[in-house]
């Protein structure tokens, strides 16, 4: 199966070897687990650092002589409760006395200066600080996340190829444990539903790393253990990971961390070649376990009682048997397998269960596993169906938080800033965090850049809106007005109504002088105070009715030496005019239309010096103005 990356950074490998003393009657036992999935905005999403703190409190409190009081398993904290709680357990040991041993566990996303978690940046540094100042005689790291070698080259310490103490005293002091290098990847694959490193130091504290076979797991075994078998896993792999180990200790013996007889049972490997088992839940969902047969001893796993499949895991196939674990240790050697493809696979993926719990815990696992892949919309429909089912589900707030920055990084590339922004403010409504963390950093200021963006563009808009708004062209539909003079004629009353969208004006006009009538559409195309317009129209002289005659004359320079004399009848008799102009309307309703006209007429007079040819079609350049008022 694919391996799911914690961070994308290489390291150099740390080899050593650890001795450590043996802990005493009175000694209390205290352990503080994180997991955290989600990381920074821009981590890959993991699937199993939650549930690999789980394992790791599970073995603790079964074989580890961890009370179940004592340890504290810490989903997905901000760097504030962390803190606060570190402190606590501060206070917790003071009171229990000197004699004391702490496990400190980290599994999620880091780099080569910090945890990633919410809030204020918690560094290597300060996690080392506050480790080594709590009044315990032994304090216990480790840590699984990228790059967590780190911390071997924090203040304080380095690490080290051999350990020899010669001192007649217990020992005391702090040793670290990681999953990595310093530049190196951790790694968790679907095949363990798990990290790596953490699979294989919980099968070694339930009893696969002890191999004096003395029914104990000591620190030095379980450490050993869990480094060759991460390894040896990840060896094929683009990234192969080493894990590596610190310490600040003085003293002698061994420390023994975990107890296979205070296991409620388990189930014993038989003496052999080497050959792996692997223990799974019933719904062959999660891995619990694993262990290898040895030559020279049986191999015990300590199991709490229960119902688990064991798989037998062969070159070519999967042997399985059904495993009933009660109150003694159960013999593999006696357990009836029965073969199936090696292409089943150690687990399954979605649980056959009606469980809501299970079934809630696979679907967010499947939302986690799609982001990764860089799906964001589908992770986000699931993380949307889990948040309609429990709208507390903290993990799935933060996972829908995340599929929405990957949606806004998809609408920038797209160049669809509307939808970019309103990603990134409802990732940050729905987790107000997100301004804390350093990965979005970039993205808050984009989402700024956005606003103001969008402001800008809305203040326009608005500006438009109101202009809009206060323009009588939206309210008023009739009016009155009057043409002083141009192609309709001089002094014309008007009548004039706005029809289809206030664009397109119809005025009947009524001249006194030729006397006639007047029919004008103009078209002004925009909704603006000013605004250009042009206008077609025909005049019909009512005098016609009665009379050929007419009475007033118009004179009209027409080439700046020679003067034409029309009288009204002749011009304004039987004519069409085509005009050009500008409009203001003003907020009451009051309009100015200013501009240029051409009237065209039949020619009837004759004697003119300029007639050329009687009957024929002329036209004249006339200005035009004219007023009206809208209601």
């Amino acid at each position: 199966m694919p391996l799911a990356f914690k961070h994308q950074w290489f390291w150099r490998p740390v080899a050593l070897g650890l001795l450590m003393a043996t802990p005493a009657v009175a000694e209390v036992r205290f352990a503080v687990l994180v997991g955290a999935n989600a990381g920074w905005s821009n981590d890959r999403p993991l699937r199993h650092a939650e549930s690999d703190a789980e394992r790791v409190q599970q073995a603790l409190i079964e074989v580890g002589q961890f009370s179940a009081d004592r340890v504290l398993l810490l989903r997905d904290p901000d760097t504030a409760e962390l803190r606060a709680q570190l402190r606590r357990l501060a206070d917790r040991v003071r009171a229990a006395g000197d004699d004391a041993l702490v496990v400190f566990y980290y599994s999620g996303h880091a780099d080569e200066r910090q945890l990633h978690l919410r809030g204020l940046p918690f560094t290597w540094d300060e996690l080392l600080g506050d480790l080594r100042d709590l009044p315990a005689r032994v304090r216990v790291g480790l840590v699984d996340a990228c790059r967590s070698g780190s911390i071997l080259s924090a203040k304080g310490g380095s690490p080290v190829s051999t350990f020899a103490v010669k001192a007649e005293e217990p020992v005391q002091g702090m040793a670290f444990l990681t999953s990595s290098g310093a530049d190196e990847l951790s790694q968790e694959t679907r095949t363990l539903q798990g990290s790596v490193f953490t699979h294989h130091f919980v099968s070694g504290l339930l009893g696969a790393a002890d191999t004096n076979h003395d029914g104990q797991v000591t620190l030095d075994e379980v450490y050993r253990y869990s480094a060759e078998r991460t390894e040896a896993d990840t060896a094929a792999t683009l990234v192969p990971q080493k894990p590596a180990f610190r310490y600040e200790l003085k003293g002698q013996g061994q420390l023994v961390m975990s107890t296979l007889s205070r296991a409620t049972a388990g189930v014993v490997l038989p003496r052999g070649p080497s050959q792996r088992y692997v223990v799974v839940d019933t719904l062959e969902w999660r891995l619990v376990a694993e262990g290898r047969s040895q030559p020279d001893a049986e191999v015990m796993l300590a199991l709490k009682a229960g119902d688990y499949k064991l798989k037998r895991v062969l070159d070519q196939t999967l042997e399985v048997a059904s495993l009933k674990v009660a109150s003694v240790p159960v013999a593999a050697a006696s357990l009836r397998f029965e073969p199936q493809p090696l292409s089943s696979g150690l687990v399954k993926g979605r649980p056959d269960t009606s469980n809501p719990d299970e079934l809630r815990e696979y679907r967010r696992g499947e939302a986690l596993r799609l982001l990764a892949q860089g799906e964001a919309y589908g992770a986000r429909t699931i993380f949307e169906e889990l948040l309609k089912d429990k709208p507390d589900d903290v993990g799935a707030q933060r996972g829908k938080a995340r599929a929405l920055v990957r949606e806004a990084e998809s609408w920038d590339r797209v160049g669809d800033y509307n939808y970019e922004l309103l990603a990134l403010k409802n990732a940050l409504a729905l987790e107000p965090t997100l301004a804390e963390d350093p990965d979005f950093t970039r993205w808050y200021r984009r989402m700024v850049e956005l606003e103001q963006q969008t402001g800008r563009e809305r203040g326009v808009e608005k500006a438009v809106e109101k202009e809009l708004s206060e323009n009588p062209r939206l309210k008023k539909r009739w009016g009155v007005g009057l043409e002083i003079f141009g192609t309709k004629g001089a002094l014309v009353l008007m009548a004039e109504v706005m029809v289809i969208d206030r664009k397109i004006f119809i005025s009947l006009g009524l001249a006194p002088f030729a006397p006639g009538l007047d029919l004008t559409v103009k078209y002004v195309p925009f909704g603006w105070k000013v605004s250009p317009w042009v206008g077609v129209g025909g005049f019909y002289n009512l005098s016609r009715l009665w009379s050929t005659d007419s009475t007033g004359t118009v004179n009209v320079n027409t080439n700046g030496q020679q003067t034409a004399s029309y009288n009204y009848g002749e011009i304004w008799s039987t004519s069409a005019h085509v005009d050009l102009g500008v409009q203001y309307f003003g907020t009451l309703g009051f309009h100015v239309d200013a501009g240029l006209g051409f009237i065209f007429f039949p020619r009837r007079v004759t004697g003119d010096p300029l007639q050329t040819d009687a009957g024929a079609l002329k036209w004249l350049f006339l200005p035009n103005i004219s007023l009206g008022w809208c209601f």
